[in-house]
């Protein structure tokens, strides 16, 4: 894999966006025991590469786009590149190009929940924050059970 590792814009996950993404780009995955690099064209997943860092195993295209993890500890790197040096990534890691391109909303919506603040997410999940007064309540009926 033949990559220019220089001035990186580097971004947290959560915070990754379609619209955030430069018209050529590759991003780099490291994720726990994994190292991946998505090269995104035009909104487009053009090529993937997926590397095993335990056991040094490498996958290209579909079977990389397969084992991509991104977990909470996560670093996502967004490498921008004009037309011509994307051309040459492309063109130098040939056998990471997917035969049929994907929607980059793949890797971004469906791994990426987007919820801008604790009360939408309390909604979605019908969740509801205990008053202080059943938090109390509670605490008492646990005393009141341990001193039995």
């Amino acid at each position: 894999m033949w990559l220019p590792f220089d001035n990186p814009k580097k971004m947290d996950y959560r915070a990754l966006r379609s619209s955030s993404l430069p018209e050529f780009s590759y991003i780099r995955i490291l994720s726990g025991e994994s190292e991946a690099i998505v090269f995104i064209m035009k909104g487009m997943i053009v090529g993937a590469w997926h590397l095993n860092l335990s056991t040094l195993e490498e996958s290209h295209s579909h079977k990389a786009m397969e084992k991509i993890e991104i977990n909470d500890d996560s670093i996502i790197e967004v490498y921008e590149a004009d037309d011509d040096l994307f051309s040459t990534l492309i063109e130098l890691n040939d056998e990471s190009k997917l035969s049929i391109p994907l929607e980059a909303d793949i890797i971004i919506n469906e791994m990426f929940m987007d919820v801008s603040s604790r009360d939408e997410l309390l909604e979605r999940y019908r969740i509801r924050v205990p008053s202080d007064e059943s938090i109390e309540r509670l605490i008492s009926d646990y005393k009141s059970k341990e001193d039995f």
